[in-house]
């Protein structure tokens, strides 16, 4: 009878590593491809190339960092890593649609600018 117990320490051992295997994390492939897809049409636009281009290599670097982790099989840190990447991306995207912005409100106060003053003199008195 005792020859038995080392066999069912084996079965119970084999049945804790496989459920295990079965609750680990899954791959994080669509994460991955949302990121590559949100990287790739960010980095296509010359506006935020030149406006954001710190934000856009740290958006490159921690995709990098979650593809290496992909293939060490780290998915919760792929995870993590492959979304970080896509939010820095879309922040790159952001500051320079900020960036544009700024520009048209600036030519617009501009443009009112000059009308102000072009009714302030047609209004003032000729002498």
């Amino acid at each position: 009878m005792h020859s038995s117990a080392p066999i069912r320490i084996a079965v119970a051992t084999l049945a804790l590593g496989a459920l295990a295997a079965c609750s680990s994390t899954p791959p994080p492939t669509e994460q991955m491809a949302v990121s590559r897809t949100t990287l790739t049409r960010v980095s296509a636009s010359p506006a935020v190339t030149a406006t954001a281009p710190v934000e856009l290599q740290r958006a490159r670097d921690k995709l990098m960092a979650a593809e290496k982790a992909m293939g060490a099989q780290d998915y919760t840190a792929a995870r993590r890593l492959a979304a970080e990447a896509e939010v820095d991306a879309r922040v790159a995207e952001t500051r320079a649609d900020a960036e544009r912005n700024a520009g048209n409100l600036a030519q617009v106060q501009d443009g009112i600018r000059a009308l102000q003053e072009e009714i302030n003199r047609r209004a003032a008195p000729a002498r």
